[in-house]
């Protein structure tokens, strides 16, 4: 705010809010075993960081200490990075090569569910944040709060609300860290961290946030001077029990020198990095080869950019393009825009490449446009779910009138409605020659179009199955896996025609009609399919889970009552378990 002329004291600070905020008690930490993994060998050491993939966020620095660890430590590590990558910016890719050079592990898992993420947590030996800027750090508090050991870089946000933490690393010090990642197989260092890390989560609490929202309401402005409990004298004395055994094993342990030049870093208190100017200078001088469209005169005079160059924010990114839904309120909200490309001066044609699914609600209607440098669009058009059907390639035509106009071509939603869509890119045709020079036909060698992978059930003998009633099922099982949930639903009642006793499709209708809102077609299939198996575990959490939605919570209890197959001493184990304080929503976390 001070660097863009704002003053602190007309603003209030409040703190984001988290899922795990609401929980009353602190998550009680899974212990990882050090189980051999074969004779003589330890199972490799499990780092994790959670973070979009950008340049600042320092994944790479991460790469470097793995690297550094596993020579110094003579211990194998994989590394886990979960969060949205950007394709656009090749980050990832030079991660990769990176981590093949250190001889290290890497997974780049992506965006994952909440579920995902919270065995992620608890699977993690160390989270380890090294990132040049945060705002406020929610990751490392999640991590915290689900009993994980935290080593971090104390820079901007972390540098205030992790200054009493002991595993807080001032400078990018690869040798002090390996001596945290050493002394964490220590249980008094690693009990004492866990204490250190419960206190500082007092600071960071619903009533926090309440407070902190109640002062603003109030008129407060400035830095907040509530409540918050600070860590106490117990654990302000473990800090410094730890920092000291921390000293020693710098001290007095055997560090190779890292063997290697450690890559250049930002200081996250600038208010504009270098990440930032090389980010916005590729974006700026990336023109896809639209420069030489002009001087073109073949038949091949296209440019093709794919959905990998696009962003979304709600649509799911597949090998194939982006699926998204149409359901939201319209307005001026873009479900997709990109690829901010330098364009020539000249007329042109940009042919957006989507599919729609077959069941869908034919009344959505999206809204096409062509925006030069961010502004309003020069060329829009609404579209139909028929007409996209029919027509396949929808174009629009649009004028660039200066030299390197940057170029945006945006997905919007006019109509909402139960339809879901697949965007697979656009491609860019130059208009200045005649229409016969530019066909509407594609080009002789067209892009070649990835396949869905053909998924089979593992619940049913497909050997017993007519081949018609499988072509409709593995037809089901591609929409479903795009979460086209209309046309799984409609593929696998066709199926079903045929077939109309096997049981596991009459699962996957129950469950595509209940994520495409028709709850009554899904009750229809859950209840034929218990007709055929009563005691089906999962046929009962399905239907019992489809009760939830429909507000019956007699039935509910009924069908998750048979999922866990009780009988009267695993009712009586469950009893005392409640006795003793056990969270029930703990359950599944005991089985992985």
């Amino acid at each position: 705010m001070r660097a863009v002329g704002g003053r602190a004291d007309t603003g209030a600070v409040i703190f984001p809010g988290s899922k795990f905020l609401e929980s009353e008690r602190d998550t009680v930490p899974v212990l990882q075993s050090d189980a051999l993994a074969g004779e003589g060998k330890v199972r490799p050491l499990r780092l994790l960081f959670v973070s979009r993939v950008v340049a600042h966020k320092g994944h790479a620095h991460v790469i470097e200490l793995a690297g550094y660890l596993k020579t110094a430590l003579r211990r194998d590590l994989i590394v886990s990075f979960l969060g949205r990558d950007d394709p656009s910016s090749g980050l990832k890719g030079r991660l990769q090569r990176m981590a093949g050079d250190l001889g290290v592990e890497v997974r780049f898992e992506g965006e994952v569910s909440n579920e995902e993420l919270h065995t992620a947590y608890l699977a993690a030996d160390l989270f380890i944040c090294l990132s040049e800027h945060e705002g406020f750090g929610m990751p490392v508090f999640e991590a915290m709060r689900l009993g994980v050991p935290v080593i971090c870089l104390r820079r901007t946000a972390l540098s205030e609300l992790m200054q009493v933490h002991p595993f807080a690393l001032d400078e990018l010090d690869y040798v002090r860290a390996a001596a945290m990642v050493r002394l964490i197989d220590d249980e008094a260092v690693r009990a004492r961290v866990l204490s250190i890390q419960a206190s500082i989560l007092r600071t960071y609490t619903r009533q926090v946030i309440m407070d902190q929202l109640a002062a603003a309401l109030d008129g407060a402005r400035g830095h907040w001077t509530g409540n918050a409990a600070c860590p106490d004298a117990n654990a302000l004395e473990d800090a410094e029990i730890v920092r000291s055994r921390v000293n020693d094993e710098v001290r007095h342990g055997y560090w190779p020198e890292p063997g290697f030049e450690q890559i250049p870093r930002e200081f996250g208190e600038n208010y504009v990095t270098l990440y930032d100017v090389e980010s916005y200078e590729a974006m700026l001088t990336s023109d896809h080869g639209l420069a030489g469209l002009p001087d073109q005169k073949s038949r091949d005079d296209f440019v093709s950019i794919s959905h990998r160059e696009f962003m979304s924010p709600n649509g799911k990114r597949l090998e194939e393009g982006i699926t998204f839904a149409a359901q939201q309120a319209p307005g001026r909200i873009h479900l997709i825009y990109g690829p901010y490309a330098r364009f020539p001066r000249g007329f042109f044609s940009v042919d957006f490449e989507i599919e729609a699914e077959q069941s869908g609600d034919p009344g959505v209607v999206l809204e096409l446009e062509a925006a030069a440098e961010g502004e309003e669009p020069v060329a829009s058009r609404a579209v139909t779910v028929v007409q996209i059907r029919s027509e396949g390639g929808l174009r629009l035509l649009f004028p660039v009138g200066l030299e390197h106009t940057i170029m945006e071509f945006r997905i919007g939603l006019k109509v909402s409605g139960n339809c879901n869509f697949l965007f697979r890119g656009v491609t860019i045709r130059n208009q200045r020659q005649s229409l016969a020079m530019l066909p509407d036909t594609p080009p002789p060698q067209p892009r070649r179009r990835l396949s869905w992978p053909k998924r089979v059930s593992r619940v049913v003998d497909t050997k017993v199955l007519s081949p018609v009633a499988m072509k409709h099922f593995r037809k089901g099982d591609s929409f479903r896996d795009r979460a086209w949930w209309n046309d799984a639903a409609s593929a696998y009642e066709a199926g079903l025609c045929v077939e109309p006793n096997a049981f596991a499709y009459l699962v996957q209708l129950g469950n595509c009609s209940k994520e495409a809102g028709c709850l009554e077609r899904s009750e229809a299939a859950f209840l034929k399919a218990l007709a055929l198996r009563p005691d089906d575990r999962d046929a009962n959490l399905q239907i019992g889970r489809l009760y939830v939605l429909k507000g019956d919570r007699g039935a509910a209890h009924t069908h998750f009552l048979k999922a866990i197959g009780l009988e009267r001493a695993a009712a009586e184990a469950m009893r005392e378990l409640g006795k003793t304080g056990f969270a029930l929503e703990a359950l599944p976390d005991l089985f992985g």
